[in-house]
């Protein structure tokens, strides 16, 4: 009830059967679920999907009324920074997702660093100060507000997910040989390989990671974020916490939330933080855990749980496979946990999506368009055709692309959607995958139990098989071995078994 009546405007007092049926055929219609006013096991796993905080009203559509800038030169503010990146990779996703918008429309962003933006971002946990909550990691992942004054335009995103450019933790380095450069993982260190920042080898505990794949070979490394080595934030000028440091006249060994209501882990950079006031805030990327009850410490390996030893994270006592570890050498003694790092939420993708929301886009039924409200990540991103029509409604198509002789603007092609029962289509590939038949056309897959149905979709690949590129070649099941292969342009093959890709 809560999710029909927070996305479909399902009345919270008047819900009743009649209504919520209705509303689920509402719900079913714009994801291009067989409308069945039930809740079966499709509408189920959709509704659990991640997905962005705006309701789905009304392929692209506009907020009521129609609310729009009424000027092309817009200002964006960023007052607050996740712990999940480093500052400079967070304003490069948020410039890049402008860019997004400002390459096919004359809309041109500028960014201030005080006094009130147009559209003001920030990182937010639960209720942020809006009236409009976040739900803890996962679903929500942000929201942003129609163009107007105040809050128009602003856009917050839920500081309960982990961040990252898509693909797992971006981890930074300080120091070592490769100040500045970015974590590679995995990378191989004395015939191992390790998947997030490790203390191996090193006697002071200071986590550190290769910038490249093979350690042994190319040697390149640096320490990763950690309280340790520096602050961010804060009054201190990014120095390091100062262990134990004293607040309210009580004494603290690590990083706190004691004090705050927002959930920033913090501490002290002198020993009396009630004398000299000087603090900062603790990074979170190296090892950090998402949700769980230990806010964002790191993992600590070897762990007990049940009486057995943990050297790596494990899904051990979960029946949903989510994977976790202990924040204590002891979770049986301590009870303190969290969630391993998996591959986030694109904070270049999320951000596009929602400053399309801040210049006045609401949600679009084309599955393939960014502003589609389910989350999906796609590595070689590019705006969809239903999104460009969208935005060059409001705003007209950018300057640049006007041609010679005064003939007028030429508009901008981006991907489109292809519609089976309208246009002729050679589809890439179809194959019968655990009793499934799926019809696979660039990015976009179709799917029926029997040949006589119409197909479900178009859905888009990377739902079900992130790690396929755009395209596919042929693909067949290896029935005996339960595989799906999968061969591509790029002369590669992919083999799945289950959900496991190798």
């Amino acid at each position: 009830g809560q999710y029909l009546n927070t996305f479909y405007g399902c009345p919270k007092e008047s819900c009743n059967l009649f209504v919520l049926k209705d509303t689920l055929k509402k719900m079913q219609k714009f994801f291009g679920l067989p409308q069945t006013g039930e809740l079966d096991q499709s509408t189920i796993e959709t509704m659990r999907k991640p997905r962005c905080g705006n309701p789905d009203v009304a392929n692209y559509n506009f907020f009521p009324r129609k609310p729009k800038w009424d000027k092309n030169q817009i200002s964006y503010r960023i007052i607050g920074y996740t712990p999940d990146l480093d500052p400079e990779t967070v304003d490069d996703a948020f410039a890049r997702a402008f860019r997004v918008w400002s390459d096919v429309t004359p809309l041109r962003f500028s960014r201030i660093h005080d006094g009130e933006a147009d559209i003001m971002i920030n990182f937010g946990r639960w209720e942020h100060g809006d009236g409009y909550p976040f739900d803890g990691k996962d679903g929500l992942l942000a929201h942003a507000f129609a163009p107007g004054t105040g809050v128009g335009g602003d856009s917050h995103f839920d500081d309960d997910e982990l961040w990252t450019l898509g693909e797992g933790q971006v981890v930074r380095v300080k120091y070592g040989n490769a100040d500045g450069e970015y974590c590679k993982f995995p990378f191989l260190f004395n015939g191992k390989e390790y998947t997030s920042c490790t203390d191996t080898g090193r006697s002071d505990g200071f986590l550190w990671c290769s910038t490249t794949y093979n350690f042994e070979k190319d040697g390149k490394y640096g320490f990763c974020p950690h309280e340790a080595l520096f602050t961010m934030g804060g009054n201190a000028d990014g120095q390091p916490c100062k262990f134990p440091f004293r607040f309210q006249g009580t004494s603290y060994d690590g990083c706190t939330t004691e004090g705050r209501t927002d959930g920033y882990r913090w501490c002290g950079t002198t020993e009396d933080y009630d004398r000299d006031k000087k603090y900062g805030f603790c990074p979170e990327t190296a090892m950090s855990t998402v949700g769980g009850n230990s806010e964002g410490s790191p993992c600590v390996f070897p762990f007990t749980f049940l009486g057995n030893k943990y050297e790596s994270c494990t899904s051990a006592g979960r029946s949903d496979g989510k994977m976790w570890c202990a924040t204590t050498a002891s979770y049986d003694d301590d009870r303190k946990w969290g969630f391993c790092p998996d591959q986030g939420y694109s904070l270049f993708l999320v951000a596009a999506h929602e400053f399309g929301h801040a210049m006045g886009l609401e949600h679009s039924e084309d599955p393939g368009a960014l502003m589609a409200p389910i989350y999906t990540y796609t590595k070689n991103f590019r705006l969809s055709h239903d999104d460009i029509k969208g935005i060059q409604e409001l705003y007209g198509a950018s300057p640049d692309t006007d041609t010679d002789a005064g003939t007028g603007p030429t508009p901008t092609l981006g991907p489109v959607t292809p519609e089976i029962c309208k246009q002729d289509i050679v589809f890439d590939g179809i194959a019968q995958i655990r009793g499934e038949i799926f019809f696979f056309k660039d990015r976009f897959i179709w799917r029926t139990v029997t040949p006589r149905d119409k197909p479900m979709g178009p859905l888009l690949v990377a739902t079900f098989w992130p790690e396929l590129p755009e395209k596919i070649d042929a693909v067949y099941e290896a029935p005996q071995e339960e595989k799906a292969v999968f061969f591509a342009e790029n002369k590669k093959t992919y083999i799945f078994a289950g959900d496991k890709f190798w």
